[in-house]
């Protein structure tokens, strides 16, 4: 029901720019509605295989395109043998508005790579998780310090360019400074663009810090789940791009729907994160169970569904 509305709403909006903008030669009215049309038309979940084709492939998670697909008939099949009928098929060549399946290199797989390059080798042990988070503790205190002194440090910097400010108006409306006054100020703005460099220095020496820190919030993140260790969720520092950790994400943007997938540790990783993303694909939410392959975090290493998933795959396919 709630799908259907959102297409209501689409054919409602098109209508409404048509109208107001029906002067306007070359645009494709025709060709938005056919990608409508093809959404709203398409068969119901598990009545006919979900057409599905390879999106964006970053190269730098340095496997190749028959590894990934490899690992997508596998995840298809999870649903498949449950089901035992087709339920996803590889095309291609469509050009059609279909999934989209796009393997995306970000912060989550950079992160193991930055501890890397600072001599941070990474396990799947207890033992590496509780090295991690002393060096995670240990520098993002040496963090807060030095982030507590900048502020304090650009907040005089700021009172003095302010009064610098203030003389060289007054100055100007006068006329011009005299001359003793006039070196003084000089001295001051030497001053100033001194304090600027070292405190843009400071910035970058900060930046380069969170980085670091989010990095190690990334990998034990996902190290705590993998291990299943029962502790709250470390969040990052300075950056701007959340807090929850995801290995992947379903979308649905308008009539377009699309996969990606940010991080994997293995391949038995990478292949229950894309039969989750696929259960979305069909219509799945998430389920309570922890070993489920639907429950929100990929913290189980079986490939198999719990009746959880069976539950929920029955539910929408026998709706239909």
């Amino acid at each position: 029901m709630r799908k259907f509305f959102n297409f209501l709403f689409i054919i409602l909006l098109l209508f409404f720019v048509g109208y107001f903008y029906k002067d306007i030669s070359g645009y494709d009215f025709a060709g938005i509605w056919h990608q409508i049309e093809s959404k709203l038309f398409a068969p119901a979940p598990c009545t006919e295989p979900l057409p599905y084709k390879l999106g964006t492939f970053d190269n730098r998670f340095n496997i190749s395109q028959k590894y990934f697909l490899n690992a997508l008939t596998e995840a298809e099949a999870v649903w498949e043998k449950a089901y035992g009928k087709d339920l996803f098929v590889y095309t291609p060549d469509n050009t059609d508005n279909i999934l989209k399946i796009n393997l995306l290199y970000d912060y989550r797989q950079e992160a193991t790579s930055k501890l890397a390059d600072l001599g941070i080798v990474v396990k799947d042990t207890q033992e590496s998780y509780n090295s991690l988070k002393s060096k995670f503790e240990a520098l993002k205190l040496q963090y807060y310090s030095k982030q507590a002194s900048f502020e304090k440090d650009l907040a005089n910097f700021n009172v003095a360019k302010k009064a610098y400010e203030e003389q060289v108006t007054y100055w100007n409306s006068k006329g011009g400074a005299p001359k003793k006054e006039y070196e003084a100020l000089q001295q001051t703005r030497s001053s100033l663009e001194q304090q600027s460099k070292v405190l843009q220095n400071t910035q970058n020496v900060l930046n380069q810090m969170v980085d670091e820190v989010n990095s190690m919030v990334a990998v034990l993140n996902r190290l705590a789940k993998d291990l299943n260790i029962n502790v709250d969720q470390y969040n990052t520092i300075g950056a701007a791009r959340g807090e929850t950790f995801e290995e992947g994400v379903y979308r649905e943007m308008g009539v377009d729907t699309e996969i990606d997938i940010y991080e994997f540790s293995n391949r038995t990783k990478l292949v229950r994160v894309l039969a989750h993303e696929l259960g979305h694909a069909l219509g799945l939410g998430h389920v309570p169970d922890p070993k489920a392959i639907m429950y929100e975090k990929n913290q189980d290493n079986s490939e198999t569904p719990t009746e959880a998933d069976l539950s929920a795959l029955r539910t929408i396919c026998e709706a239909n």
